[in-house]
């Protein structure tokens, strides 16, 4: 393959790895230019039953569960940047890497679940702190 065509490709790579579009944002609820209100119907029924003192103890477990899994995050990068480094000669290597999906994907639920009960407590007036 000719330099000039190697050129080509990597730039159609480029190109196409920056077409796709990022999801849609979120609506703005709580900015004070914010076009779209809260109200109960943002809430399910079983969320929007909460009092506020449910809601700062689910934030505070919520909280607990992101510490939790951000540690076996951090606990298992030194080992997996061991096993990368090794893994450049010995392929086998990266089997013994650690992926954290289960605690990744944890701390990505619980931070969606934090900002509907942020959401929640402001719609209701809660005190924080």
């Amino acid at each position: 393959m000719t330099n000039r065509r190697r050129a080509g490709v990597l730039a159609l790579l480029l190109v196409g790895g920056c077409a796709g579009s990022a999801p849609p944002l979120p609506p703005d609820t709580t900015g004070t230019t914010s076009r779209h209100r809260v109200t109960a119907a943002d809430f399910s029924a079983a969320d929007a039953a909460l009092s506020c003192s449910q809601i700062a103890a689910e934030r505070d477990m919520l909280q607990a569960t992101i510490r939790k899994a951000n540690a076996d995050v951090a606990a298992n990068r030194e080992s997996n940047q061991a096993a990368t480094m090794v893994g450049a000669f010995v392929p086998l290597a990266y089997i013994g890497t650690e992926g954290n999906y289960a605690d990744k994907d944890a701390i990505k639920a619980a931070y969606a679940r934090q900002d509907v009960l942020d959401r929640l407590a402001v719609f209701k007036h809660c005190r924080s702190g």
